[in-house]
Formats: structure tokens, C-alpha cells, sequence
């Protein structure tokens, strides 16, 4: 693994160049702040119709038992619905979330420069959000979008994807 770094590495058709030219891989800056961007939009999505629902059903005087298991079950199929559907879909269909877009991000297959398919997005997802819940694999997540030529984490290796500036 090392040697590749020593070498150099091959980035395909991308550039290694710091800064911000098209093509040139992302830094963890900037999607951190895409990813900060895309944090905020989560929760207004998520949490604004869960209060809507909740003042909806004390309006309508359900029980507390019986609205708390449609407050529960309503939470977690649309959570769930929003994280198979938000990033993933965004990604494959427009190649960029709201928070990378606004940053001028875009996430491509590695090898040819294209936009990957849904598949991959939500792989690519899945596994960056595993990546985010056991510090170890967090660590070593950032370490090689820092100190990779290409800055691709794990959840980009395992789709064969790149994070890089729009062209």
C-alpha cells in the first residue's frame, strides 16, 4: 500500500494537484463542509414533518400509547427512506448531493470519470456511514483522503469511486 503512495500512485484520469482545478481530487475540507451543508438539510427533511406529525396526532386526540408507536414506526421508515434515497439517488442521478454541488463537487467512477450507478451510490453511502460509527475505521477513513494522492476514503475505494471539483 505504501509503495504506491511513494510512487506516486495512479490516478487515472484524474489530476493529483492541491487546489481547486476541475478534475483535481477533493480535499477533506471541502467535503466536510458538503457534508456539513448536506447535515442541515437532513435534519430540516427528517425532523420538521416528524414535529408536523406529532402536533397531528395531539390535534386529532390519539392516545399517547397509540401515537407514540405511529410517531416511532412513521420516524424510522422515513429516516430509513431518506438515507437509502437522499445521498445515493442524488448522487447517481445528478452526481453531486445539494452540500457538494453548492461546494462544486461532484463524485465520479474512478476509473472512467463518469457518474456512478444507484448501486454503487448507495454502497459507496452505506459504507461511509459504517466508516463514520467505529472510530478506527473514521481514522483510518481520513487518513487516506489526506494523505492519498488520489483522496479517495474507504467508502470511495469500496464503491471505485472519486470525490473531485467539477470541471
Amino acid at each position: 500500500m505504501f509503495d504506491s503512495l511513494a510512487s506516486g500512485g495512479d490516478l487515472g484520469r484524474f489530476q493529483a494537484a492541491s487546489g481547486t482545478r476541475p478534475g483535481s481530487p477533493a480535499g477533506l475540507m471541502s467535503r466536510c463542509a458538503a457534508t456539513a451543508i448536506d447535515l442541515v438539510i437532513a435534519v430540516v427533511v427528517i425532523v420538521a414533518p416528524l414535529v408536523g406529525l406529532d402536533r397531528t396526532l395531539t390535534g386529532a386526540g390519539v392516545a399517547d400509547g397509540d401515537a407514540r408507536v405511529i410517531w416511532r414506526a412513521t420516524a424510522t421508515v422515513w429516516a430509513a427512506a431518506f438515507f437509502l434515497l437522499y445521498s445515493p439517488l442524488s448522487v447517481s442521478r445528478w452526481g453531486a448531493t445539494p452540500g457538494k454541488r453548492s461546494l462544486r463537487l461532484e463524485v465520479v467512477h474512478f476509473e472512467t470519470g463518469e457518474r456512478i450507478g444507484y448501486g454503487s451510490a448507495v454502497a459507496r453511502h452505506l459504507t461511509n456511514l459504517v466508516m463514520s460509527g467505529i472510530p478506527a475505521l473514521s481514522v483510518a477513513h481520513v487518513s487516506l483522503i489526506t494523505l492519498s494522492r488520489d483522496g479517495r476514503g474507504l467508502h470511495d475505494r469500496a464503491a471505485g469511486s472519486a470525490v473531485i471539483h467539477r470541471r
